[in-house]
């Protein structure tokens, strides 16, 4: 006899679609309201004032000028800090921008593991060009020797190596010729991130010794960016650093959290050289608490990450059942275009809004309390509530059939 749950799981792995008889007849594939704060970055509602904003950001980081930006995006838990930073790097990848796209969690408080991210997208970033990774590709446009900005002397001799070892017909210094050119590769990309290396790498890589800290780090990342931006393979890096209010509530010893901080401002300072560089812009999202820590903590900072009054953007609240229907509509509008495209389908708009009915608005956006407090009227749960009513309708329309 088979079980209920192995009636449940019939198709999972097929590979097709499953097609929900109740949600077809709506003009959609799926729910369209996403479950339990998972995003889809392509949607976004009513926040065109940090659209704006972040536009014009982005065109000064993808243009010639070497350039640095910032912008604050403040709003209360749930509210849409996540998505809005989704929502800006899904679309700045789907206009193929030449722009690093980079998300963070500014709760883990280390400028180590920014930086490790930081080239881990810029490997992705380089593989759409048809490169193997950023170091790789980096290596194989230089031309005489000719490092540009490159003034770090370990970095310096770490790159005349690789090119030295790239050429035709070189053959490896060591005894047992381990140290080839993919050899030798590898344990740049290593030293790079800060890995520890073994006396023998970093004779045969020519580097006097381990990148230990995060400034060190960043200063060799800036100068490969800046060289990187030069051989066109990209020209700037946006890094969404999320839950700001996140690093002064971890428990993070105080002399963690001011050295963290201490380093992102010396990310920012460093990418604009005075010769050379690479363009970067940071969005940060916080709470108003959280940009109030980072006012005590770390004032120039917060300044440059334009948590000023008159750079940041407060996010938009859903504030009135006229929106909450807005905003419900934004969710059934993007999947039922993504449903007549996939199926040549043809269902009306009217339609598709009435799989929510004004009563369903009402119990979404109300609550049990029957009147929306500031925390009810956020995104986050709004559309759990709708998430939930609508499988509620799927589940009593299964029940009938």
């Amino acid at each position: 006899m088979t079980s209920t749950l192995g009636n449940l799981l019939k198709g999972v792995v097929s590979g097709e679609p499953q097609k929900n008889e109740f949600l077809a007849s709506y003009g959609m594939r799926r729910n369209p309201f996403p479950p339990a704060r998972t995003i889809y970055p392509e949607v976004i509602y009513n926040q065109e004032e940090a659209i704006k904003k972040f536009a014009a950001g982005v065109t000064a980081i993808a243009g010639p000028e070497i350039a640095r930006r910032s912008l604050a995006v403040l709003g209360g838990t749930g509210q849409g800090k996540s998505h809005f930073q989704r929502h800006c790097q899904y679309e700045v990848k789907q206009n193929n921008l030449p722009i690093v796209t980079v998300e963070f969690l500014a709760g883990t408080g280390s400028a180590i593991v920014l930086v490790k991210e930081i080239f881990r997208a810029a490997d992705e970033h380089v593989k759409l060009v048809g490169e193997h990774d950023l170091l790789s590709a980096i290596v194989n446009r230089i031309e005489n020797g000719e490092l540009g900005p490159i003034r770090q002397i370990d970095l310096r001799n770490a790159l005349l190596k690789l090119v030295e070892a790239g050429k035709d017909g070189y053959v490896p210094q060591d005894q047992s010729q381990r140290y080839d050119f993919a050899n030798l590769l590898d344990v740049c990309r290593r030293w790079i991130v800060g890995e520890t290396l073994t006396s023998t790498d970093r004779r045969y890589l020519r580097v006097s010794g381990r990148l230990s800290s995060g400034s060190l780090m960043i200063r060799v990342m800036t100068e490969l960016f800046a060289l990187a931006r030069q051989q066109k393979l990209f020209n700037g890096v946006m890094i969404c650093l999320d839950e700001v209010e996140a690093i002064f509530s971890s428990g993070v010893p105080v002399a963690r959290v001011q050295s963290f901080l201490q380093d992102v401002r010396y990310l920012f300072d460093e990418a604009f050289g005075q010769n050379s560089g690479y363009s970067l812009m940071i969005v940060s999202g916080s709470t108003a608490r959280g940009a109030d820590n980072l006012r005590n903590y770390n004032y120039p900072l917060f300044q440059r990450l334009g948590f000023e009054a008159e750079a940041r953007s407060a996010l938009h609240q859903v504030k009135d059942l006229d929106e909450a229907r807005k905003f419900a509509d934004v969710y059934i509008e993007h999947e039922l275009g993504a449903f007549k495209q996939e199926t040549s389908t043809q269902i009306s708009l009217d339609r598709a809004r009435a799989l929510i009915t004004e009563d369903d608005l009402k119990a979404a956006f109300f609550g049990k309390t029957g009147a929306p407090s500031s925390d009810e009227r956020n995104q986050a749960r709004l559309l759990e509530e709708l998430h939930r009513i609508v499988e509620n309708k799927k589940s009593e329309h299964e029940a009938k059939s």
